[in-house]
C-alpha cells in the first residue's frame, strides 16, 4: 500500500511540474474555448473590415493614381473596384458588427469603435456619391481651382481621410474594441506588425506616384481644357474633357 501511495504521489508531482511548465500568459495551451456566435461575428467583421477598408480601398485609390496618365479606361478599374468589389465587403462588414453588437446586447453606437464605424460607413456612401457627380454628371458650375472644380480636390481629400480613418479604425478595433467586446483577450502581436508595415507602404507608394507623375497629369489636362474650347460650327459639347487619360481624374 505504501508502495502505490507513493507511486500515485509521485505521478501527481509529476503531473504539477508538467502543468507549471506551461506559461501562465497562454492559459488556452490546456483548454480552448470554442468562440461564442457573436464572438464568431465579431472576428468575420474585423477580417472583412481589413479587406475591404485596408486592401481594396487603397487598392482603388492606387489604380487612379498610377494608370490614369496613360489609359482613358483608368476610371473603370478604379469605379469598379471601390464599388462593385470593395461595396459589397464594406455592407458585410457593417451588418456582421450590427448583427454581433445585437447578439452580444452590448448597444449600437455606444463608443469610440462604433461611432467611428457608422461615421467611416456614411462617408463611403457620400464619396461614391461625389464620385457619380464628378464622373457621370460633371456639372460645370461652381469654383475652379488651377483649372479643376473643387469637388474634384474634395474627393480626392475626402477619399485620403476614409482611408487614414480606416487605418485609425481597425488598429482601435484589434487592439482595444476585441479585447473589450469578446472577452477573449488581446490579439497576438502579428496583427499589429502587419497593420504597421502595412501603414508605412500604403502612403509612400501613394505619394511617390504624385511626385512622379503628377506633373504629367497636369499637363494633360490643361490640353484637355485647350481643346475643349467650342467652334462656330460645333454643336457647343464640351467633348474635350475625356481627350487626355487624365482629364476627369481626382486622385
Amino acid at each position: 500500500m505504501r508502495s502505490a501511495a507513493a507511486s500515485t504521489m509521485l505521478s501527481f508531482l509529476g503531473l504539477c511540474a508538467a502543468v507549471s511548465s506551461v506559461k501562465a500568459a497562454d492559459p488556452e495551451v490546456l483548454i480552448h474555448i470554442p468562440l461564442l456566435p457573436f464572438q464568431k461575428n465579431i472576428v468575420a467583421h474585423g477580417i472583412v473590415s481589413a479587406i475591404g477598408y485596408l486592401v481594396l480601398l487603397p487598392l482603388g485609390i492606387l489604380l487612379a493614381r498610377y494608370t490614369r496618365t496613360f489609359t482613358n479606361k483608368w476610371f473603370h478599374a478604379h469605379w469598379f473596384v471601390q464599388t462593385i468589389v470593395s461595396g459589397p465587403l464594406i455592407i458585410a462588414s457593417f451588418a456582421l458588427a450590427r448583427h454581433a453588437t445585437t447578439q452580444a446586447g452590448t448597444g449600437h453606437y455606444n463608443d469610440t469603435h462604433k461611432k467611428w464605424g457608422l461615421a467611416i460607413f456614411i462617408l463611403y456612401w457620400i464619396q461614391l456619391a461625389i464620385g457619380v457627380l464628378i464622373h457621370f454628371v460633371k456639372p460645370r458650375f461652381g469654383f475652379r481651382l488651377g483649372g479643376r472644380p473643387l469637388q474634384n480636390y474634395f474627393h480626392a481629400i475626402l477619399g485620403l481621410f476614409i482611408l487614414a480613418a480606416s487605418f485609425y479604425q481597425v488598429r482601435y478595433g484589434f487592439r482595444v474594441e476585441y479585447p473589450l467586446q469578446s472577452g477573449r483577450g488581446k490579439v497576438g502581436n502579428g496583427a499589429n506588425i502587419v497593420w504597421w508595415i502595412w501603414v508605412f507602404l500604403i502612403p509612400v507608394v501613394y505619394f511617390a506616384g504624385v511626385a512622379l507623375l503628377i506633373r504629367r497629369q497636369y499637363r494633360q489636362e490643361a490640353l484637355a481644357r485647350d481643346k475643349s474650347v467650342p467652334t462656330a460650327t460645333s454643336s457647343g459639347e464640351n467633348m474635350a474633357m475625356n481627350a487626355a487619360p487624365g482629364a476627369q481624374a481626382t486622385y
